[in-house]
């Protein structure tokens, strides 16, 4: 579990003044795959805070970039990412997300568009660095409701729900990985 530890103004300022600022994940993860995505990327990448959504601490100055992960909620981000985004100002971030659809077809990719711009103007003074969306698994309970509300399974909707069985898996966290490398990583001095 993740603890707000209190500092003193002085120190908060100074981190301020100084820009000492540490890279920082915000998760909202319904059955785990978004999670699964944050954690690869927190893990490999080293000295990145990963914080779930309900649980930010009070003061997020400390922190820059931003990479918030989320899942496709009916169409939209869901209310508890969208929540932390409104906290967030002056910050670069990125998002990531994860669906049970495919994650390069055209509807996938315009509402991830749509999804990360739109928590992105949440908050203020924020620059949108890029996006990532990863296909995770299907909650079962929604996929029995999507399959009653349907008339029951096609082959072509069980082929779609048991490809999506094995993600994210260590070829979708590489892949994340190396978006987040892209969207923060400083362009090398042309000087040099």
């Amino acid at each position: 579990p993740h603890c707000l530890v209190r500092r003193p103004r002085r120190f908060l300022r100074l981190i301020r003044e100084n820009a000492m600022t540490r890279p920082l994940i915000i998760v909202s993860s319904k059955t785990g795959n978004t999670k699964i995505l944050a954690r690869g990327i927190a893990d490999l990448a080293g000295n990145i805070e990963i914080v779930d959504s309900k649980a930010l601490p009070e003061e997020l100055s400390a922190f820059n970039p931003v990479g918030l992960f989320f899942w496709c909620d009916r169409g939209m981000a869901p209310e508890d990412i969208r929540c932390a985004a409104r906290r967030l100002s002056g910050k670069q971030i990125a998002c990531f997300a994860t669906m049970g659809g495919d994650p390069s077809a055209e509807k996938a990719l315009a509402w991830m568009e749509k999804a990360s711009a739109s928590l992105v103007e949440e908050g203020s003074n924020n620059i949108l660095k890029g996006t990532f969306l990863s296909q995770g698994r299907i909650d079962p309970a929604l996929f029995d409701r999507m399959t009653a509300m349907a008339g029951g399974v096609t082959p072509e909707r069980e082929a779609r729900r048991k490809a999506a069985e094995t993600h994210p898996d260590r070829l979708d966290i590489e892949n994340a990985l190396a978006a987040w490398h892209t969207f923060f990583e400083a362009p090398a001095d042309s000087n040099s």
